[in-house]
């Protein structure tokens, strides 16, 4: 099968953009002929993405402009594609990377599968500023769930909306995100990453993912001072860069535990193990937005695949995707957080029994060939429909 992704990020440097790459390398590990669209953005650290992905013989890499002026020329890039894909497959309802893929299908005549991950909206409207470009993103977000022949859907909370919105259940696949299990995977602490910290003389929390848009970690700053007033020192490590770093450092220098916040910076997605290596117990604190409900959210599959313990707030499918590998709290709350992460911390027992709960969890479904299952199936059906 020839399969075009278009999708809307700098493969470079968006940490999210693992995503993408991570289904690209399966499809490919497949036997599928995958050609993946590119939105370089030179203004943006880059590490590993695009440039390593390209060694995959059955992986192409088009780089695409990113100005809205050169949508025209998006589009005839893609329309000039050989040999023709026999589906579209779209990530992000953005115009910049949907008008592109919608032109294609056009063009060739195929299926659109639209693989639907997160609550635009509020993402829009937090990165603009502008509720004019959150209303305009939702409206893409509806159109698409009425145009495309098949969609992937990554929450529960997703697919009750897609339904809402008068989609056919038949079309409607779930595709919640996974770990690359030969890459997460459970490990002794890494010596280099240890070096970096100083050693390990205290336990270490850790909390993966971008400091950008819809980002929770102020909350574990807040649960790193509770524990502090019971007594228990610990290293909390951010994994992970982003426009909030300084805000994040802020707080913990106001909270009085910035000595004990160690923050990576960007890293590239075949790095971030290592760091988790090193890690006690994971975190995974949540706002009970509708953003947040919509979500799979990748940190704590990859927690899961590295077989650590996790402490994670109750939002959307949180609960379903940790179950016996650790504590859901309430959201928003850091005084649980600190107390189930002492628990954790202090009991031998309990942190293997949720440590082997974890990596089984993340064998089970949390995975990317689990997830492209579900892709291939929707493909199919939308091929043959």
């Amino acid at each position: 099968m020839n399969i075009l992704i278009v999708q809307r990020f700098d493969l470079s440097s968006v940490s999210c953009a693992r995503r993408v790459l991570s289904q690209a390398r399966e499809l490919a590990s497949r036997g599928h002929s995958v050609t993946l669209v590119d939105f370089p953005n030179p203004e943006r650290p880059g590490f590993a993405g695009s440039g390593a992905i390209q060694a995959h013989e059955d992986i192409q890499v088009i780089p695409l402009s990113r100005k809205a002026i050169d949508i025209p020329g998006s589009c005839r890039r893609l329309a000039n594609l050989d040999p023709k894909p026999d589906i579209v497959h779209l990530w992000k309802s953005y115009p910049d990377a949907a008008l592109p893929a919608l032109y294609a299908c056009d063009r060739f005549d195929v299926p659109l599968h639209y693989d639907w991950d997160d609550w635009e909206p509020s993402i829009a409207r937090e990165l603009t500023g502008s509720s004019l470009a959150a209303h305009v993103t939702g409206r893409w977000d509806r159109a698409l769930c009425r145009i495309c022949d098949t969609c992937s859907v990554a929450s529960s909370e997703l697919r009750k909306t897609a339904l809402e919105w008068g989609m056919n259940p038949e079309q409607l696949f779930d595709a919640p995100v996974g770990a690359d299990l030969e890459l997460f995977h459970p490990r002794p602490p890494d010596p280099g990453i240890l070096e970096k910290i100083g050693g390990k003389e205290r336990p270490v929390l850790v909390y993966a993912g971008q400091l950008e848009v819809t980002f929770y970690a102020d909350q574990a700053v807040d649960m790193l001072r509770i524990l502090d007033r019971k007594g228990i020192q610990a290293l909390l490590l951010i994994v992970g860069g982003g426009s909030h770093e300084e805000d994040l450092k802020r707080h913990a220098e106001e909270q009085g535990v910035l000595i004990s916040l160690y923050c990576t910076g960007y890293v590239s997605g075949d790095e971030v193990p290592r760091w988790l290596s090193i890690a006690d117990v994971a975190l995974a604190p949540f706002e009970d937005t509708l953003a947040a409900r919509c979500k799979s959210p990748l940190k704590i599959a990859e927690y899961l695949a590295m077989a650590l313990p996790i402490v994670a707030s109750d939002v959307g499918d949180v609960l379903n995707m940790v179950q016996h590998a650790g504590f859901i709290i309430p959201a928003e709350n850091p005084e649980m957080m600190a107390i189930c992460t002492a628990k954790i911390l202090k009991d031998t027992d309990l942190w293997h029994s949720m440590s082997l709960a974890a990596r089984k969890r993340a064998e089970e479904r949390y995975n990317w060939k689990w997830h492209t299952d579900q892709l291939e199936a929707a493909y199919r059906k939308a091929i043959h429909t």
